[in-house]
């Protein structure tokens, strides 16, 4: 089924239980995050496998309502499709995707070969160029909200809850998973959320390239905080990783958001790696 680009398009699902078209299975979780809860689900008619994200709207209405705007404008090989939605009950119908995490993957695997590595960025960096041309700015990316197929080594993004689609690039909403989040995120102050996201790309390539995130030794919050805020010293990255991944990481990694380098020079380097390669 096509992901449309006009919400009202989609239409809804009516029964909180059986899902409209869709037949949710009670008993099948497949996982359980701080707002929502994600079951296995079936097309009652064409059979397709979906998953169906159950948000609390009682408490995060206002997620369910980020994720619901950004998926129905996004339609993206890399990025996970919306298939149908209840804005009654919180339901999100969502592409069924059977493969890990691409922490998890590292956790279990290990680091990627460079040249892999950039086979995937690729892919993240084309569909970020996607998301910010349609202005939106996925806030909360990090391997855990990426799926990877190690046959194809294909990946999906996943989980837009903290999504923000707006005219403005300028936000001053603080908010992400700390290991990821910019500097310029903690100041709470306005900041320009693209150059967030570059950031949170930057540390997640980090992380495929290396197994670990560049603040490994870090022992708390206020650790984190005071190297990314205070310590002027350049992040460290492993011998083993080439000039032309340390160059991009140092670019992305850049504490002075104005000084990040941008999704299209990024691409342009990645196409100049994989050429060479």
């Amino acid at each position: 089924m096509p992901l449309h680009h006009e919400i009202k398009n989609k239409g809804s699902v009516a029964h909180p239980t059986g899902g409209g078209e869709y037949l949710i299975s009670e008993h099948h979780t497949i996982g359980v995050g701080a707002t929502s809860v994600v079951k296995m689900a079936q097309h009652s008619c064409t059979k397709q496998t979906a998953v169906v994200k159950i948000v609390n709207l009682a408490m995060h209405s206002k997620y369910f309502d980020q994720e619901l705007h950004a998926l129905s404008m996004l339609n993206h090989k890399n990025i996970v499709k919306l298939y149908q939605y209840d804005v009654n009950y919180g339901f999100l119908f969502l592409e069924y995707i059977p493969f890990p995490s691409m922490y998890d993957f590292i956790q279990q695997c290990g680091r990627l070969s460079e040249e892999l590595a950039f086979r995937i960025f690729y892919q993240i960096v084309d569909a970020f160029l996607h998301m910010h041309s349609l202005g939106i700015s996925h806030q909360d990316f990090k391997p855990e909200n990426l799926c990877y197929n190690p046959r194809t080594h294909e990946v999906k993004i996943l989980d837009f809850g903290l999504s923000l689609v707006e005219e403005e690039s300028s936000t001053k909403y603080g908010y992400g998973s700390p290991l990821y989040m910019a500097p310029e995120v903690y100041e709470l102050n306005p900041y320009d959320r693209f150059k967030a996201d570059i950031w949170s790309m930057g540390v997640s390539f980090y992380e495929i390239l290396t197994g670990d995130t560049p603040f490994a030794d870090c022992n708390n919050m206020d650790d984190l905080k005071n190297f990314l805020l205070f310590d002027q010293s350049p992040i460290q990255i492993p011998e083993y990783v080439s000039p032309s991944a340390s160059f991009i990481l140092k670019r992305m990694l850049n504490r002075d958001p104005d000084e990040r380098i941008s999704l299209p020079m990024i691409m342009s380097l990645i196409q100049q790696y994989l050429k060479t390669s």
